[in-house]
């Protein structure tokens, strides 16, 4: 019989992937811990890993000498060594086909409430000050700015189609994009036109070497309209730290996050409790249906690839090839 482990330490109980994977005769089981190093012992015999955010090491796969398949809830797999898992002939699998609308619907929500300033406005009611907007001074309306998108995945481009519709401006960097890709109206141009151009940017990128600490010093003091950034991508995009320092010297307007280079942050991350920053707990992927399609295909994915089935989502192609 198959035997499957299923990490959820910042997820949730995995009672609906125990039935699926009982219904098809295999033996799943769900641990809660941060590093799956701390249960090696548990999952020394298992076929199959579902992990979260927690890290796959190659140290952990050397211990795992009978998995065949790794399968990542959601879709960024930098948690997990995919070169190792490679030259070992395990499969990881993820679900980029998920959770494209919430995202994009979360980055949404927050170039608006950026633009209207609107976290600013709640911090000086709780000051006291009422009725006061020189101090909120400029705002435009949203067809009058300018949009940065960094990254045209799914939801990069969901976000342009979203807020082509309010007649913002909109320009785009995407090294793996030309013109003819982009819709009518918006404009292809490199990082540091964006970076120069942009009342607010957003970022759809993934993590990848070329990618990581993309938002640094050197970016921040290229940004002549001071944006607000958005980031609901990966936490290590940007170089926090710098971030914090860009804040204060207002070479940034606001950042509003939904994911941070540490997760979870230590509650004293300064980030957190700037004045010019709003965190949310990298909850942009959720909606009720979004879950549940998150789970099952997950889950069904891994069923699959276990009984030798075609699978649309293994992202190391040695594996594919094995």
């Amino acid at each position: 019989m198959r035997k499957i482990a299923i990490l959820g330490a910042q997820l949730f109980e995995g009672q609906r992937e125990l039935q699926l994977f009982q219904s098809m005769n295999m033996e799943a089981v769900y641990y809660t811990c941060r590093d799956p190093l701390e249960i090696v012992d548990k999952l020394a015999d298992v076929d199959g890993l579902l992990v979260n955010l927690e890290p796959v090491t190659a140290q952990l796969i050397h211990h795992l000498g009978n998995l065949k398949v790794i399968g990542r809830y959601g879709v960024g797999v930098d948690n997990i060594d995919l070169e190792a898992c490679s030259g070992r002939g395990v499969a990881v699998i993820n679900v980029p086909d998920y959770c494209i609308e919430e995202v994009a619907e979360h980055a949404v929500s927050f170039i608006f409430s950026l633009n209207r300033k609107l976290f600013t406005s709640s911090n000086l009611t709780r000051k006291g000050i009422w009725g006061n907007v020189s101090v909120l001074k400029p705002i435009y309306p949203i067809k009058d700015i300018t949009l940065g998108v960094v990254g045209t995945g799914r939801i990069g481009m969901r976000v342009i189609q979203m807020m082509t519709a309010f007649g913002t401006n909109i320009i785009v960097h995407d090294p793996y994009l030309t013109q003819d890709d982009l819709p009518s109206g918006v404009k292809l141009v490199s990082f540091g036109q964006l970076l120069e151009a942009s009342d607010i940017i957003t970022i759809h990128c993934p993590l990848t070497p070329q990618t990581h600490h993309l938002f640094n010093t050197e970016a921040f003091r290229r940004m002549k309209q001071q944006p607000s950034l958005i980031n609901v991508s990966r936490g290590s995009i940007i170089n926090e730290q710098q971030l914090l320092a860009a804040l204060d010297q207002e070479l940034v307007s606001f950042a509003a996050v939904d994911v941070m280079e540490t997760e979870p942050p230590l509650p004293d991350h300064p980030l957190l409790h700037h004045p010019k920053a709003i965190v949310t707990n990298h909850m942009a992927w959720y909606s009720v249906q979004a879950e549940i399609k998150l789970r099952d295909l997950l889950t069904t994915r891994v069923i699959d690839y276990l009984n030798g089935k075609p699978v649309p989502s293994i992202v190391n192609k040695p594996a594919i090839e094995k």
